[in-house]
C-alpha cells in the first residue's frame, strides 16, 4: 500500500515538473494539475489518469505545433501558450468532479460523464491550436457566411473542425482500450464498451460545438479604444468597450460551461445506445 501511494506521488510530480520545465503550464497551474492528479490517480486509478495523460499529451503537442506561426497574430497568441491554473481548473475540473461523484456514489454514468468530459476538453484544444494554423478564413458558427479574423472565438474552420472530432475519438479511443484491457482503475465499470465510445466521442465532439457557439454569442469581447483592436479582454492601459457577450463570461468560463455540457450529453448518449 505504502510502495503503491509512492508510485502514485512521484509520477503526479514527475509529470508536474515536466509540464512545467517544457512551458507548457505556468507554476500554478502545475499545482493546479498536482491537486487534479491527486484526485484523478487516487480516486480513478491509473486508466482515468493515463486519459488524461492522453489529453495532456495531446494538448501540450498541438500548442506547440508551429508555434512561432501562431505567435504572428495577436488574437492568435490569446488562445495559446502556456496555461494557468485557470485554464487547468476549467478542462480538467468537471473530470475531477466526477471522479469523485463516482467514488461516493458508484454509478457508471460519472465514468461516461468522466471520458466525454476528456474528449471535450481534448476536441476543443485541438480545434483551437490547429485550426490557428487554416490557410482560411474562419468562419462565424453563428452565421457561416460571415468570415472574421483568426483567434476570434466562434470562428470555425474545417482544418480546426477535424482536427476536434479526431481529438475527441482519440481520447474515446484510449478510454475504450483500456476498458477493455481491464486496465488498473474504474474505467472497467462501463458496462458497455461501444456505447461508451459512441457516447464520448460525440459527446466530446458536440462539447467542442457549443463551445464555439457559446464563444460566438455570450463570451465577453472588448474594442480598445485607443486602436480599434478587438480582444478577450480588456489590457492594463488605455480604454475598452464591451461590444460582444458578457462581462466575466470569458474562455475559461466557456470551457468549463461546455465541458459540462458535453459531460451531460454523453450521459445521455450512452443511455441511449446502451438501450437499444
Amino acid at each position: 500500500m505504502i510502495a503503491e501511494t509512492l508510485v502514485k506521488t512521484l509520477a503526479i510530480v514527475m509529470l508536474a515538473v515536466a509540464t512545467y520545465v517544457s512551458r507548457s503550464l505556468s507554476f500554478s497551474g502545475v499545482l493546479a494539475s498536482i491537486f487534479l492528479g491527486v484526485i484523478v490517480l487516487f480516486l480513478g486509478g491509473w486508466d482515468c489518469f493515463i486519459i488524461m495523460l492522453a489529453f495532456l499529451v495531446l494538448g501540450v503537442a498541438s500548442t506547440k505545433y508551429r508555434r512561432k506561426d501562431k505567435e504572428l497574430d495577436a488574437l492568435a497568441q490569446e488562445k495559446s501558450g502556456v496555461r494557468s491554473w485557470v485554464n487547468v481548473l476549467a478542462n480538467g475540473g468537471p473530470a475531477a468532479m466526477s471522479i469523485m461523484l463516482e467514488h461516493f456514489f458508484r454509478m457508471e454514468i460519472f465514468l461516461v460523464f468522466f471520458t466525454t468530459t476528456v474528449c471535450s476538453a481534448a476536441a476543443d484544444t485541438l480545434a483551437t491550436e490547429l485550426g490557428l494554423l487554416s490557410s482560411s478564413k474562419p468562419r462565424l458558427i453563428t452565421n457561416i457566411r460571415r468570415s472574421v479574423e483568426k483567434g476570434v472565438s466562434g470562428g470555425v474552420t474545417l482544418l480546426g473542425t477535424f482536427a476536434g472530432l479526431s481529438g475527441a475519438i482519440a481520447i474515446a479511443l484510449v478510454s475504450v482500450a483500456l476498458r477493455q484491457a481491464n486496465a488498473p482503475g474504474i474505467i472497467s465499470g462501463v458496462g458497455d464498451a461501444q456505447s461508451l465510445f459512441v457516447a464520448c466521442s460525440t459527446g466530446g465532439f458536440l462539447g467542442m460545438v457549443v463551445d464555439s457557439l457559446l464563444g460566438a454569442t455570450v463570451q465577453e469581447a472588448y474594442v480598445s479604444k485607443t486602436d480599434g483592436r478587438l480582444c478577450e479582454k480588456p489590457g492594463k492601459q488605455g480604454e475598452y468597450v464591451l461590444v460582444k457577450g458578457f462581462k466575466g463570461f470569458d474562455n475559461h468560463v466557456v470551457n468549463l460551461v461546455s465541458n459540462l455540457i458535453a459531460g451531460i450529453l454523453g450521459i445521455m448518449i450512452y443511455v441511449f445506445t446502451a438501450a437499444l
